[in-house]
Parts: C-alpha cells; structure tokens; sequence
C-alpha cells in the first residue's frame, strides 16, 4: 500500500469524503451519489450538440449547387411569370419544389443518422468498472464513477478517470496517447498520477478517483478530437465507378450534340435555307437535349447506397451481437476467407469447473474424492495458493445472485477451495497475508506468481500451465512434507497431464515455496524456481453448443477455421476434433512454428488448422503470414497481448465480456457475447453488403444504359431533337434511380443461403459476368417496349404520336419497367424465384408502394407542371404490364448459362524471402510492432458519428450545374 502522507499536493480525505479502503459509505449510495455529481460532475463527456432538424435542412440549402438552383429558379419563375402569368409559374416552382425534396430526403435521412448512431456509441461505451464502495466489491458503469471512488484496475485496462494509485502491484502504464512519450511509466509513490484514457500494461492495484468526465485529462482532451470522414473500400470502387459512367454520359452527350448540329445544318445547306437568327433557339435546344443525357447517365446514388447499405447492416448486427466499430470491416468480412480464433470464451462457453486433479501423489477422478482425501494442512496450502494468486472476488450479479466475479479460471479454483475441509474464507486469507509483490501473468510466461508476508515469513504462491510450472518444481507436497520430484515421477506427472488433456481438460499446476527477504523486483522470475508442487488439476470448459455447427458453415462458405490457443497440444486437439476445427490438417505448437524456416513455414501454413501453446508473437506471426497468403483473414483476442494481431488482421473481433479495453480498442467488431457464432453472422451481414451493392449496381446501370440509349435515339430520329422523356420526368427518374433505390436494395436483410458459396476474392469486379447479362438482357427488353411505344404507339394505344398523352404513356412504361426491374435486382446469382423473400422486407416493399403511389399523382395531377395528362384505367394496365414482362423476361435470362471468373484461391508467396514492405517476423520487429499498437486507445478513436459523415452529396457539381441550364432553358427554348 502506497503511503499516501508522503504525497503533500494531495487533498486530506475530507477533501473527498472517502475512505481508501473502503470506498464511498453507504449513506451516499442510496441517492446514487447526486451530491458527488453535482460538486465534482458526471463521468460522462457530453457529444457535440446534436443538430437539429431545421439546422441540417439550413445545411443542406448551404451547398453552393442548390444555391444556384434556387436563384435559377426565382430568375426563371420571374421571367416566365412576365412573358405568360398563367402557366409562367411552373418552371420556377418545379425547380423550387426540387430543391426541396432533394434537402428534405437527404436532411432527414441523416437526421435519422445521427441519432441512432448517438445511441450506439452510448452502448459501445458503456464498460463495467470494479470499485470499491462501502467495503464491498462490485461491478458499476463507467458513467457511474464518482470522485472518491477506489477502483481496482489491472492489466488490459484503459483508465476510466483521473486518480491517485493507492495500491500498486508492479503496475505499469502506457501514457504515450495524452503524453507522447513511448516508454512505460511505472506507477509508485513517486509517480502516483494516473491519466484517463491510459492504459495499464502491467500488474494491478488500486486508485482513488479524484477527476471525471469534462473535468479530466481525457474530458478535456476528448472536446478538442475531430477527424474528417474516411471512405470505405467499396466506397472508393463506386465513387470511382461513378466517375467513368458520367465519363461514358458526357462523351454520349457530346456526342449527340454533334450529330444533331452537323444534322441541322446539313440539311439547311441540301434545302438551301440561309442562317437567320431565330435559329439559334433550336441550337439552344439540341443543347438542352444533350445535357438531358448527361443528367440520366450520372449515377449520383452510388456513394448514398454503400452509406445506407453499411449503416443498415451496423445496426442490425448489433441485434446478432456484433459491435461495429470500424464501417468498412462490415465490408470485408463478407471476403473472410480464414479465421484465427481463441478457444477459451468463445468457441467454448467459459464456465469452467474443476473436474479431477493430482494432488499429494495421488490421482483423483472427481473433486469429492479430493475433498475428502485432503488433510487439513494440505486444504490449508492449497487454499492459500488459490485465494492469494487471484484476482477475482465475490460480489452480486446482474441478477441479483452472489459469485465469484473475475477470470473464470480464477473463479472455478476458488469455488473449488470451498469445498475443502475447515477452509477458511478467501477474504481472511487475503487480509492475513500481506501482498509484497506480484509477478503478473501474462501470454508469454503462462504463469503468475504473488509474494506475501505471513508473519515473519515471506512466500511466494505460483500457478500457471502445468508442464511450465512443474519444469520450475524440485519437491512435491507427500502428507504435508516436501518430497524431492524423482524421474520416474516427473514421466507419470507428464502421463497424468496428458490424460486430463485427452479428455479435454485445461491443467493448471499449483506451486510455493518459502523465501528469505530480498529485493523483489531485481529477484525477478529467478523467485519461481526450485518450487514445491502442490498439486496438478484439471478444469473444464465444455464445448458451446452451438460451435460444431458454426465451424461447419463456415467451411461449407469456403472459410477456414484455425484455433490458436494457449493450451497444451493434447487439449487444443481434443478440443478442435470437437468443434469440426481439426480434420485432416496439422496441429502444431508455438515453439515449434517459431523455429521453423520461411520456405517451410509458407508449405505448411495453409494446413495448419490448431496452434497450442502459442504466445502472442505466433498469433502474430501465423496473421501475417497468412495474409502474404492472399488470404483475408478475420482474428479474434481477449488479451492486452492480441492487440498486434488484432490490428494486423483484415478483421479483428474483440470479447465484449472477457476483453480488456486494449483489445476492444484494437479491434474492428467487438463480440458482445463472446461466441463464435456471432462471428459468423458477422461473416453473413459482410456478404449481404456487398452483395446489396450490387444489386443496386445491377439495377442502376440497367436505367442508365436504357434512359441514355432512350434519349439518344429518340433525340436523333425526332425532327425537332427532342428527347421522349421531359426534365422534370427525368428529375423524378432520377429520384426513383438514386435514393428510393439505394434505400430499397441496400437494406435487404441477409440469409443463409449466403453462407452456401464461397468467399468473393479481394480483386474480383464489382460487375459480375452474371450481372453484365442481367444489365444487358433488361436493357434490351426494356428499350424494345420503349420505342416500341415510341414509333408504334398505335399497336398498344389509343393515342395520337408526339402528344403529351403519348409522352405520358411513354413516360409510365419507363417507370413501370423500373419498378418491377427493382424486383429483378434483388437476385444476383440466377435464382428463378425473385420473389423469394420479398414480403420479409417492409422497407423494400413500402418503397415499392409509395413509388407507385407518388407516379399515379405525378400523372394524373401533375398536368404541364410535369408534362403529364392523365391516363385512363385501360393504358394503366398495359404499361403495368409492359413493365411486369420484365419478371419473367428475367427468369428466361436466369436460364441462360454464363460461367464466372472463377476466384483463385489464396497462394504462397513465390519467393519465401521477405516481400518489400511486409513485416519480418523476429524479436525485434515484433517489439517495434507492439511499440507502435500500444498508443491504441479510447482518446484516439473518433465518434461513430464523426466516422460516419453524410457521404452523399446531392449530384456531383458537373450534374448539378447541368441541371440549372436544363430547368431554366427548357420551357424557354422549347
């Protein structure tokens, strides 16, 4: 215990009105501390101020685009409204009525954004903290630590507020993300401040709160933080995309500008008719038409759909236990095409029980049997080791329900402990056996040892992984007196360890031994040896249930499963054989993958499915290697230790429950029940990302490729140069294109039939073989109906050709071809039923609906303000029908046999020497590596809400500015 009088700056206990030892008192508690709260402040950094509804619609109208829209249209309704007061009014307020919808659509939608996000950051935030109050230990939130609270802190934890290290065993801190300096800095009476939003890397101990929430380090840190928004993978690919299809419109625009020129005035120079000037307004025409085009062809909803398409699946994978932290892992988990998972947690259910054990040179099969063979003497040691060399302590559950809280290893020793005869209580045995230093366990050492004072004597009580532990052994405990450890006994300890792992059970050897008064910390690990070995046992963790079949669908998905655990072989084996994980692969142990040479390394790493005994540099190594592999490789850790191989992972997936702070911090997904089968939903969501993409792709380049070729053709063969579809009818083609599409395909819900093909590789095309037919074949029906209804309108109709009611009718069947071309586009891969599914997804069909709905008024009420005249009931049904033929026209395509470009599986490297730019695998590196992850933390990640800015801007300036010359010219040149 540090002696806190020697510290002068710090405030007499008064000053906080708390005891060091047992915490805030009772009396404090039962209002929940609001008179702490209202003199020291909350733990809690308020976000920035939300904006309003109004203010993001005041936003949006900010944007330098609408702002010329709205002067085009006030010039436009002032000029038609003094040429023609009767119907002058109408392009002025069409273009006004644009720009609203336009704001309101986007302003809401990010609106809505914002506050779901809000909420899921409170959620990502909300950690449990032990502490101390009125002499009890329990669990609180985060939010809820006060000023005078004592908190227990331990390796893996990131500091919740500012405090006064009260109690320090050997712990060490990382300070460089408030201080910038690398080195860790031991924490003692001479450096007794702690920093929020540090982290502790070494040892455990206590400390007094003394700062929260804005008042703190971190708090006042956090008000300075923003980061500009950060594009996804797929985002970029589409953006990119984006920009060659409105390549491909202006050189289809320019096109048809040149043509129709060169047609107008050959035809004056062939009839002899001179230049005069009231011909330049049809030169300001076929300037209108060609800018017609360009409007349709750019794809403005590409970026909208992968944002709509990501947040979607964020929040819905919150229901499936998966906490995004990062958007674009979404994405990329859908290419996983291995995964390196723990074994302790997740794919097992981590309620580990003591089941045999080995104990005074006796083997016993069952714990009652041990129970009632212990002499008091024994039960006495073995219950000092087991209370002593832990953390864990005794507190209420959630449910109200008391137990052992803290590693569940720990916790299944000490309810062991309790069944031993006249053991006394671990709170006694804590609190007469003073704490002198602590060795902390860790990945690497898979042991840890604490030093006590008991009496005049000191003793040192270690447990960890049995052949370790028992290679630090010289006796072993015979009817309470140490016996020297024969050889011939060491080989049946190896046989007893062996068997207990056989049978799947996780060993662990218990150790102590009397030393003299030293210098602990130069001592060092040289205390842990020459042990007394009080006995082995075995523990177990069964399988969860639900993991065989988890693994199975991940293999039947073309991903590999590997275990990299801790354990020793044998178990790690058992273990594997019982989840699916170990087939006809290789099992190895860390050591022996570390020694092995490159060439030999890239032979066998694609077989390797279960690394035992393997440290943090493995699971290191085994990621690297793997992803030099071509292979997209997804990792889950726990531990302080698995931030590097968290952070070199594509994927990386943190425990919700058992992680520490660093390993949430580092991670991508954060596993809030810990179960490997939430891992595999997440696998399921990324595929339905990418796959929502793309059938927004597939539906969005089938309108493109028609509208475009539509308005071409028709342009050309029309004497006046006129394309069939009206700018404000092409305003709304766009809406249906871009928003309402990108909101009804980028939120398909995902199935199970995603899981039944394999991985999509890191390089494959966007745009499938099978989507290019798909495109092209809708293209091909969809503009035979077109002009169909186009030249031949009397085949159908009743109309007369180039009337509003025919561009009315023309108009309709374009829409109706959409409509049910979206229903088309929710199937990729040739599924003859694409109407499976539909009535499981209400957005998609509320979309659907209101789409239809707002086309009936467009047409029917809309008169010249949309160029429209109402249809009657009879050419309602054909253009609906014209427009359903679309469904089983695209059944007929779905027969047609396209093969894909098939997806090379992942590959060794072509040399086994280091590649340029890839990490070498060593001590050194592996240090520099660690070095450079540890600065990962709370401070440096940004908000959700900042991450995940309003990625859609209107059109892009080269659309929006088109516009304004098509809405102001339109109904004043034609």
């Amino acid at each position: 215990m540090i002696n806190l009088s020697n510290l002068v700056e710090f405030p007499k206990s008064a000053g906080v009105g708390s005891d060091i030892q047992k915490g805030i008192p009772e009396k404090e508690l039962t209002d929940g501390c609001q008179a702490r709260k209202s003199k020291y402040g909350k733990n809690f950094v308020e976000p920035p101020i939300a904006k309003t509804l109004p203010e993001l619609i005041w936003e949006g109208l900010q944007d330098s685009t609408l702002i010329m829209l709205c002067i085009a249209s006030f010039v436009s309704l002032a000029l038609g409204l003094w040429e023609d007061p009767q119907t002058g009014w109408i392009e002025g307020t069409a273009i006004l009525i644009a720009v609203v919808v336009v704001v309101l659509v986007s302003s809401l939608n990010d609106y809505h954004k914002e506050i779901q996000f809000r909420k899921l950051n409170e959620k990502k935030n909300n950690t449990q903290i032990k502490v101390i109050r009125a002499g009890e230990q329990r669990q609180v939130s985060i939010y809820d630590i006060n000023v005078g609270d004592v908190v227990g802190i331990e390796t893996g934890d990131i500091i919740c507020a500012d405090g006064l290290v009260i109690d320090a065993r050997n712990i060490r801190c990382d300070e460089s993300a408030m201080t910038g300096e690398t080195d860790q800095i031991k924490k003692d009476e001479s450096h007794p401040f702690l920093l929020s939003g540090t982290q502790v890397t070494e040892g455990f101990g206590k400390m007094l709160v003394i700062a929260v929430g804005k008042n703190s380090e971190s708090g006042r840190a956090m008000a300075l933080l923003s980061k500009p928004a950060e594009s996804t993978p797929l985002q970029e690919k589409l953006e990119a995309l984006a920009d060659k299809i409105a390549y491909f419109g202006l050189g289809a625009a320019v096109t048809i500008l040149v043509i129709l020129i060169a047609k107008f005035l050959i035809l004056n120079w062939i009839n002899g008719v001179a230049f005069e000037l009231h011909m330049f307004q049809v030169l300001v025409k076929y300037f209108i038409t060609s800018i017609t085009i360009v409007v349709v062809a750019v794809p403005e909803g590409l970026p909208l759909a992968v944002t709509i398409a990501l947040a979607f699946s964020m929040m819905k994978m919150l229901n499936d236990q998966n906490l995004v932290r990062h958007l674009d892992s979404c994405e990329t988990m859908g290419g996983a095409t291995t995964i390196c998972s723990d074994k302790t947690g997740t794919l097992t259910k981590n309620v580990m029980t003591v089941m045999r054990g080995w104990i005074g040179g006796q083997s016993y099969s069952t714990v009652d049997e041990i129970s009632k063979s212990l002499s008091r003497e024994d039960a006495k040691l073995l219950s000092q080791s087991i209370a002593i060399n832990s953390t864990a302590y005794e507190g209420k559950t959630d449910k109200g329900t008391t137990e052992f809280i803290g590693s569940k290893t720990e916790c299944a020793l000490l309810n062991f402990a309790k069944l031993f005869p006249g053991a006394p209580n671990y709170k006694l045995i804590r609190t007469n056996n003073v704490q002198e230093y602590v060795i902390p366990f860790s990945s690497a050492r898979k042991r840890m040892s604490t030093v006590v004072k008991s009496g005049s004597e000191y003793h040192i009580y270690t447990k960890g992984a049995s052949e370790i532990v028992l290679n630090n052994c010289t006796h072993y405990l015979r009817q309470s007196v140490p016996q020297p450890i024969p050889e011939n006994l060491r080989k049946e300890l190896a046989q007893v360890i062996e068997e207990m792992a056989a049978n799947g059970l996780r060993t662990l050897c218990l150790a102590y031994k009397t030393v003299p008064a030293q210098n602990w910390e130069q001592a060092g690990e040289t205390l842990e040896t020459g042990l007394i070995c009080l006995g082995i046992v075995g523990i177990k963790d069964p399988v969860r249930d639900e993991v065989p079949a988890a693994v199975r669908q991940c293999q039947k998905a073309g991903i590999v499963v590997r275990m990299v655990t801790g354990d020793n072989i044998t178990t790690a084996k058992k273990i594997a054989e019982e989840c699916g994980i170990l087939t006809d692969g290789i099992a190895i142990e860390g050591p022996a993958f570390r020694a092995l040479p490159e060439a030999e390394l890239d032979r066998i790493i694609p077989r390797i499915q279960v690394m035992a005994r393997s440290s943090p540099e493995d699971k290191y190594k085994l990621v690297t290697r793997l992803k030099l592999h071509n292979h997209v490789v997804a990792v889950t850790g726990d531990g302080t230790n698995d931030a590097p191989a968290l952070k070199a992972a594509h994927v990386g997936f943190s425990m919700g429950i058992a992680g520490t702070e660093v390993a949430k911090e580092a991670s991508d997904i954060i596993l809030m029940d810990d179960n490997f089968s939430s891992l595999v939903k997440a696998v399921m969501w990324g595929r339905n990302v990418y796959d929502s993409i793309r059938k927004f792709l597939q539906f969005q380049l089938t309108v493109n490729v028609v509208a475009v070729s539509l308005a071409f053709i028709g342009a050309v063969t029309d004497e006046h140069g006129e394309s069939p579809l009206k700018p404000v009818q092409l305003l709304w083609v766009n809406l249906i294109m871009d928003t309402m599409a990108a909101l009804a395909l980028a939120t398909e819900p995902p199935s199970s039939a995603l899981l039944d093909r394999k991985p999509y590789g890191k390089h494959d095309p966007l745009i499938t073989r099978g989507m290019w037919k798909n495109i092209i074949g809708q293209a091909i029906y969809q503009l035979l109906i077109n002009l169909l209804v186009l030249y031949r309108p009397h085949l159908l109709f009743d109309v007369e050709p180039g009337s509003i009611y025919h561009i009315t009718i023309i108009f309709n069947t374009f829409v109706m071809c959409q409509l049910f071309n979206e229903i088309n586009s929710r199937k990729l891969n040739n599924e003859l039923n694409v109407f499976s599914g539909l009535f499981d997804n209400a957005i998609f069909l509320g979309i659907l609906g209101f789409t239809l709905v707002v086309q009936w008024i467009f047409v029917e009420f809309g008169g010249d303000f949309t160029s429209t005249r109402p249809l009657t009931s009879s050419d309602w049904f054909t253009t609906f029908l014209l427009g359903a033929g679309g469904i089983p026209w695209g059944v007929m395509l779905s027969l047609l046999p396209v093969k894909e470009k098939e997806t090379p599986a992942p590959v060794a490297p072509r040399s086994a020497s280091r590649p340029a730019g890839s990490p070498k695998v060593g001590a050194s590196k592996w240090n520099k590596a660690r070095t450079v992850i540890k600065a990962v933390n709370a401070l440096k990640q940004p908000l959700l809400i900042d991450r995940i800015r309003r990625r859609h801007s209107y059109v892009p300036f080269l659309n929006k500015l088109l516009k304004v010359f098509l809405f102001m010219l339109t109904k004043r040149f034609v």
